[in-house]
């Protein structure tokens, strides 16, 4: 009480009373703030329009549930420690629920278990940790869907020859599967050399160096794989620079305004189409079980992706897809 009335003497008895009233309530469950119902989405960075779509179909299923959605995370991906600091934040916030896209499936996974211990929910879409603690784990069927962009790009690049591989993160789950699924299948064209993978962190400018080194050590290159899209428009300002359409082919995943606009012009010749507004509107309703009491199954949901070319980009079901 003492310090309450050296506050009242500092800033005044009514400006102190409306600070307390502005005080969050504690109450006796491990969501005091659960009257809100917020869930807190966290992407892997804020530099991509990936995860806004997320953050649309979240917001979609939230309206319909009654959930608002606070949009949070770090600028760049590679700042991992970051991404561990706004979970523990969100934790001490006591937050409804929380959806995440792990940078890093390692380092993530202690933030992550400690969140569910406290009380809080916790489900990864797109990327998860490296635990079981997570309610539910919504993403792309990623190690599928880089086996059809090993098996587009083989067909691009005539079944022979280099080609770059231009990866997301070392500690990426999503990164990790996409490797492991378009080395697999590269393995059924084995006239296919792939150049060893370097990481991009997702970023097009850095991309763009890794895919011209990349060509420079290795100028009988005739393809690209983009594990996401700052990797895809790196290696296609590089196919547009150097004025090798249909010399270097592309292949990459997702859809980010100037990724789409090098493939609508030809410079990336194939792109490999998630859908992450079904990852947010998915991960909502699922939240909405766990915090219901009720049991989420199946717990792991494999998304399947889409193969755009020039040949199906006018699909109504392709376009219906790229709007959301």
């Amino acid at each position: 009480m003492s310090i309450l009335r050296s506050l009242a003497r500092t800033i005044g008895a009514a400006a102190l009373a409306a600070v307390i009233g502005a005080l969050p309530m504690v109450g006796t469950t491990p969501h005091a703030a659960a009257q809100t119902k917020t869930l807190a989405w966290i992407p892997k960075s804020t530099n991509s329009t990936f995860w806004l779509a997320v953050k649309r179909g979240a917001e979609k299923a939230g309206g319909e549930l009654g959930y608002e959605i606070l949009y949070v995370g770090v600028q760049d991906q590679t700042n991992i420690a970051g991404q561990v600091n706004l979970v523990n934040d969100m934790v001490v916030r006591k937050i409804t629920g929380i959806l995440i896209a792990a940078t890093d499936a390692k380092a993530l996974a202690p933030a992550v278990e400690k969140a569910i211990a406290d009380g809080v929910p916790v489900i990864t879409l797109d990327s998860g940790v490296d635990s079981d603690a997570p309610y539910a784990y919504i993403a792309t069927d990623n190690i599928g869907a880089a086996k059809m962009a090993a098996e587009v790009l083989a067909k691009l690049v005539g079944g022979k020859g280099k080609v770059g591989d231009i990866g997301i993160t070392a500690g990426s789950q999503t990164g990790r599967e996409r490797e492991d699924g378009f080395v697999e299948g590269m393995k059924a064209h084995p006239d296919v050399a792939i150049v060893p993978v370097q990481y991009s962190g997702c970023d097009p400018a850095k991309s763009l160096n890794i895919a011209t080194d990349v060509l420079t050590g290795n100028p009988d290159l005739v393809g690209f794989f983009g594990a996401c899209d700052g990797a895809g428009t790196g290696a296609g300002q590089l196919v547009k620079q150097r004025d090798l359409k249909g010399k270097v082919r592309v292949v990459s995943f997702d859809t980010s305004p100037e990724e789409l606009q090098l493939f609508k012009d030809g410079y990336i010749d194939a792109l490999i189409v998630q859908d992450p507004f079904q990852m947010g509107y998915r991960g909502v309703y699922a939240m909405d079980k766990v915090l219901k009491g009720e049991k989420v199954e199946p717990r792991v949901v494999e998304i399947p992706a889409q193969v755009v070319t020039k040949d199906n980009f006018e699909d109504p079901a392709i376009q219906e897809l790229l709007n959301q």
